[in-house]
């Protein structure tokens, strides 16, 4: 299990609505653990153009990769359930940044899973991990309406 305690939905500064395909679910007739990740990753992208650290273009790399995905599925998505994706940034280190997320009925509130990702700010020329920009620190910051995220160990 994460260490990601159950929330209130006021807690996230972003959601993404997730409409819920026939081809996300697997043959129990539930939307696949993978297929939990991948819409995980689909509101992180969202985040990072709602705060501001990436514009949406496709160049040579973004400049993050994932270091790790920390889930725990706690009740089964099915077909027809209204879904979205809370998420926001829990800690930024000098080359990472943690966000934890809650995929909910968008209806009822309740939690299907919860659970981390961590990012490593990368150099795609370098193949290597950077330090985070102090830009991107700024603009999340300000998004999440924190200013402690400024200030790193």
């Amino acid at each position: 299990m994460t260490t990601i305690t159950p929330s209130a939905p006021r807690e996230f500064p972003y959601y993404e609505n997730i409409t819920v395909r026939y081809s996300d679910l697997d043959t129990l007739q539930h939307v696949n653990n993978v297929t939990i990740l991948e819409y995980v990753e689909h509101a992180r992208t969202g985040y990072y153009r709602a705060s501001g650290i990436w514009d949406g273009a496709i160049r040579e790399g973004f400049g993050m990769v994932v270091a790790s995905n920390q889930i725990d599925y706690l009740v089964s998505i099915h077909h027809g359930d209204c879904v979205r994706v809370g998420i926001k940034v829990a800690h930024l280190g000098n080359k990472s940044l943690r966000f934890h997320f809650q995929v909910e009925n968008c209806q009822n509130e309740e939690v299907f899973a919860r659970g981390e990702v961590v990012m490593v700010s990368y150099n795609q020329a370098e193949e290597r991990s950077q330090p985070i920009p102090h830009e991107w620190r700024e603009k999340i910051a300000a998004y999440e309406n924190n200013q402690e995220l400024l200030t790193y160990t």
